[in-house]
């Protein structure tokens, strides 16, 4: 049978979702962009819930922040995304989520989504069940009982997952999202080799990843911001981007 291309800004959402539990019998594969990660075999292979994009109604995308929280970067990302009057989803370490709870809380007062980065940031494909599972289980806690929101949605450090651990996010009502926008900030390329990567390459629907952990993000954050919005650009937080992956 033909593989079947998902793509967000063709469709309804309720037609994706439709699509998305297809794919866990194996009936569709949505494709990952070519900005996207890195894989070995057996990563990052569909079930139902798994995202890299979303829809580009209206030239909706998406900015991500991973790898946080960090104290003397995040405040920075989240004072410009408040100037630009912009929201975001921060895909969040379990063991800075308890080593910052002020800072955590801050993130959701401003108004912006939180998420599941695991708790010290494995690689999880290589890992036990039940090693996967602590992972996520104790980044809900911490986040849980430093803001009162229960994530919704997962990232996997490094985009490393298999299929058959879908399930362990799936018990815990997580969806998992990848991305389509990656500028590998987390390399130190420079703030306006990050900003320029990320207009270059952002479309409706896009997914981009960055990391509030280094300057040099936050340095390029401005720009990014500025840029997005001249290019017509509405950044939004999941919550409204793609909604609960289990509603």
């Amino acid at each position: 049978m033909p593989l079947l291309v998902i793509k967000w800004n063709l469709m309804r959402r309720n037609d994706f979702l439709r699509l998305l539990t297809l794919a866990g019998a194996g009936l569709a594969t949505p494709s990952f962009a070519q900005n996207g990660p890195n894989t070995i075999e057996g990563e990052s292979e569909v079930n139902p819930h798994f995202i890299n994009s979303g829809p580009g109604f209206g030239n909706r995308l998406a900015l991500t922040f991973d790898d946080g929280p960090t104290p003397g970067v995040t405040e920075r990302v989240l004072a410009d995304l408040s100037k630009y009057n912009l929201h975001a989803t921060f895909f969040l370490i379990g063991s800075k989520v308890d080593a910052s709870p002020a800072l955590t809380r801050r993130i959701v007062e401003e108004g912006h989504d939180v998420a599941n980065h695991t708790y010290n940031h494995p690689r999880l494909a290589g890992m036990s069940d039940n090693a996967v599972d602590q992972q996520l289980s104790k980044t809900q806690e911490a986040i849980i009982r430093a803001t009162g929101v229960t994530p919704v949605w997962f990232r996997p450090p490094y985009g490393a997952f298999r299929r058959e651990q879908g399930s362990i996010a799936a018990k815990l009502g997580l969806g998992v999202a990848y991305w389509s926008v990656d500028p590998k900030d987390w390399s130190q390329p420079g703030a306006s080799a990050i900003a320029s990567r990320v207009l270059s390459a952002s479309q409706p629907g896009s997914i981009i990843l960055l990391h509030d952990l280094h300057s040099q993000t936050a340095d390029a954050v401005p720009a990014i911001f500025s840029g997005l919005i001249e290019r017509a650009f509405t950044p939004a937080p999941f919550h409204s981007f793609v909604g609960a992956p289990y509603a």
